[in-house]
C-alpha cells in the first residue's frame, strides 16, 4: 500500500459570515470601512524609481531649466536658471572681474557665431528689394560719382611732401 493516501484531508472552506453574524473587533473592522473588492488600498501607487536616483546630468539640467527670480537692471523679472548665471557672470565680466572674463569670452566663441554672412543672417530671404528707380539711384556708377581715388592732380598735403617741424624731444623715451 505504499503511495496510497491514508487519509484525505479536505480544507473547508470558512463559512462567510452574514451581516448579522459578523462580529466587529479586534482585526476585524466594519464591513463598511474595509477596502470594496477590486479597488486598490493605494490608487496613486508606488513612487517611480527614476524620481529616487537622478544621475548628474540630470540634476543639473533640472536645476538649470527651473524659473528663478532675478533683478535685472533695477527690474524684478523671471528667467531661467541657466539664464541668470550668465547674466550674473557677464555683469562680473563687465565689472572687471578677469575670470568671468575670460569664462564669458569662452563659451561666447563656442556657442555664439560671431562670423556671419549676411545671406546667414536672412536665412535664405532675400536681403534687399529695391523698386527699379531705387536700383537705379543706388547703382555702381551712382555711387562711385563724386569719389576720388589718388589722382595726380590731387592738390591735398601728402605724408611725403609734409614739411612741417616735428617734435624730436621725446625720441627714444619708453611710452
Amino acid at each position: 500500500m505504499k503511495g496510497e493516501k491514508i487519509m484525505k484531508t479536505e480544507k473547508k472552506q470558512p463559512a462567510v459570515p452574514s451581516a448579522d453574524t459578523y462580529e466587529i473587533g479586534y482585526g476585524k473592522p466594519p464591513k463598511h470601512t474595509q477596502f470594496q473588492q477590486g479597488k486598490s488600498g493605494n490608487p496613486s501607487g508606488r513612487p517611480k524609481a527614476e524620481q529616487q536616483f537622478k544621475t548628474v546630468d540630470r540634476i543639473v539640467q533640472d536645476v538649470l531649466l527651473k524659473e528663478v527670480k532675478g533683478q535685472v537692471g533695477g527690474k524684478h523679472r523671471t528667467m531661467l536658471g541657466l539664464e541668470a548665471v550668465v547674466t550674473v557672470l557677464l555683469a562680473k565680466a563687465l565689472n572687471g572681474d578677469t575670470r568671468a572674463a575670460k569664462l564669458v569670452l569662452d563659451r561666447a566663441d563656442k556657442h555664439v557665431a560671431t562670423r556671419q554672412t549676411l545671406a546667414d543672417l536672412a536665412g535664405g530671404r532675400p536681403a534687399f528689394t529695391f523698386t527699379e528707380e531705387e536700383a537705379a539711384r543706388f547703382s555702381h556708377d551712382k555711387l562711385l560719382e563724386g569719389v576720388v581715388f589718388g589722382d595726380e592732380n590731387d592738390d591735398s598735403p601728402s605724408k611725403e611732401n609734409d614739411d612741417s617741424p616735428k617734435d624730436n624731444d621725446d625720441e627714444g623715451q619708453p611710452l
